[in-house]
């Protein structure tokens, strides 16, 4: 009998960090695998670093809705810090979550009117609600590496490493085809520091 195959991924972050890359990344990994798959976007002001939002469900069956309903993600994927707070509410408690810890202060808070939460605060949040939680210093690495937008293939490699699932070198290959030429090397060595470097918290 074939196993059933149903997993649920919500990407969250903010314009310029390569939600949609990414996701579209997994989309093709499914695909390749002969699974369903159906996703959505919700992008806010994306080019100025609003909120971007990604749905991707995968399944040996039908899907009924791109939209991942709460509670039901199987992983939680946060580029950064306080746009993957918003988004805790998505997660099964039994997932698997993985944060950059990167913040990008809202507009509210750099006017002065809003307080951008303590990063332990943030993280104390994520482990009371479920105990399987990564972390990695993405955007810090994709800056050595020569620039912030390479944070998603970081990303990506360490899902490979806290999620089997997303085999590593089938996610690394489809996403070397993703990118343009002139950057392939930096992005394949942003996805090898994300294997490396992911930490358990």
């Amino acid at each position: 009998m074939t196993e059933s195959i149903k997993k649920d991924v919500v990407i969250s972050g903010v314009g310029g960090q390569g939600n949609i890359l990414a996701s579209l990344v997994l989309g093709r990994f499914a695909m390749s695998k002969g699974l369903n798959i159906l996703g959505t976007e919700s992008i806010g002001a994306a080019q100025r670093e609003g909120p971007v939002v990604s749905h991707v469900r995968i399944s040996s069956g039908q899907i009924y809705s791109p939209l991942i309903p709460d509670r039901q993600a199987d992983v939680l994927v946060g580029m950064e810090e306080l746009e993957t707070i918003r988004h805790i509410r998505r997660l099964n408690p039994n997932g698997t979550y993985l944060i950059n810890l990167h913040r990008v202060p809202t507009a509210l808070c750099n006017m002065g009117l809003d307080k951008y939460p303590d990063e332990d605060a943030i993280l104390n949040a994520f482990a009371r609600y479920c105990p399987n939680g990564y972390s990695i210093r993405a955007s810090e690495i994709a800056k050595s590496i020569g620039d912030l937008i390479y944070t998603n293939m970081v990303i990506l490699g360490a899902l490979t490493k806290i999620y089997p699932f997303f085999e590593k070198e089938a996610i690394r290959e489809i996403a070397g085809q993703e990118v343009p030429k002139r950057a392939y090397d930096k992005c394949m060595q942003a996805f090898a520091a994300g294997y490396e470097e992911v930490k358990a918290l």
